[in-house]
């Protein structure tokens, strides 16, 4: 019998938790077989506010949930929960089209993790990305793409506590580029919702530094994606020699404070000096929004970075 161990960190709403246990569990049994392979199932399930007649005839909200099956080859099997405003179902009691901003947030668990087959350990490896219609005409594909792939991060206090302190940062546009491009989606109304999903773990830091290292190089350093420095270890080797930390022996925390310190560096426009120009989304004349990647200016010697610094 599964004992839905890893739930406790994926999910840590315990009513969401519950909620979501007993779909898991019908799935398990009804698929002995897929829930050990990667057979490119995606079990949706989505979540969303039910008014019901409570106790004394009165009406209440209740968090409900329905499940869809679907087959989607060569992709890793997963559960993709949909957390939604309103009601998925139509007057059947089939899912609809549902609009991107009837979606809040997309929670997306690999079935190696949901269903236990790897443990998680003392850190995780998140993935947030933006899901946007094609719909959305401010954005042109070559902009949508960096969206589109998103951010790599760690934690070790659970992935969906981490998202929440992001979401708290890119409302403030507080943080770093990653913030500060999903502040201009918000801020701008960009038809979209975010999809967060663990994706490694391990129990030392140099392990998940190295797998962080090797993910963002691959798929999500600007301009490819929203991670505005090199993962792991090469991302602090590069923050010390830019003097934003005294060694690169350091923790989680500290180089994310390192990462918000040099995104909050100022320059006047056309400054001489060596600096760093931050990345953000800008907009246009055409109400269009266009992703500006983050570089360095003026800079053209080694000893210009640390001038910069």
């Amino acid at each position: 019998m599964n004992k839905w161990a890893n739930l406790q960190y994926l999910l840590p709403h315990e009513h969401l938790r519950q909620l979501i246990t007993m779909p898991l569990e019908n799935f398990a049994k009804e698929h002995p077989e897929e829930t050990k392979l990667s057979s490119g199932i995606q079990l949706q399930i989505w979540v969303f506010t039910k008014t019901v007649l409570g106790p004394n005839n009165t009406l209440e909200d209740k968090l409900s949930c329905v499940t869809l099956a679907a087959s989607q080859k060569e992709m890793v099997s997963k559960v993709m929960i949909y957390m939604c405003n309103k009601n998925p179902l139509d007057e059947n009691g089939e899912i609809k089209n549902v609009e991107h901003t009837d979606v809040g947030i997309r929670i997306d668990l690999p079935f190696f993790f949901a269903f236990d087959r790897i443990p998680i350990n003392k850190y995780g490896l998140y993935h947030i990305r933006f899901c946007i219609p094609e719909e959305e005409t401010r954005l042109s594909e070559n902009e949508s793409k960096p969206l589109l792939r998103g951010y790599f991060g760690i934690t070790k206090r659970g992935y969906m506590t981490r998202f929440w302190e992001h979401f708290d940062k890119a409302k403030n546009n507080t943080g770093y580029l990653f913030h500060s491009v999903w502040h201009s989606l918000l801020k701008e109304k960009i038809q979209m919702y975010p999809a967060v999903q663990i994706t490694g773990t391990a129990n030392s830091l140099k392990e998940i530094y190295q797998l962080e290292e090797n993910l963002v190089g691959e798929l999500t350093l600007t301009p490819m994606g929203l991670n505005a420095i090199p993962g792991g270890m090469a991302g602090i080797k590069m923050m010390h020699q830019l003097r934003l930390l005294n060694s690169t022996k350091v923790g989680i925390e500290e180089r994310d404070e390192a990462l918000i310190a040099l995104q909050q560096r100022t320059h006047a426009h056309g400054s001489p000096c060596a600096h760093y120009r931050r990345g953000h989304m800008r907009k246009l004349d055409s109400e269009k929004l266009t992703f500006v990647k983050p570089c360095w200016v003026n800079l053209k010697t080694s000893e210009n970075v640390l001038e910069a610094a």
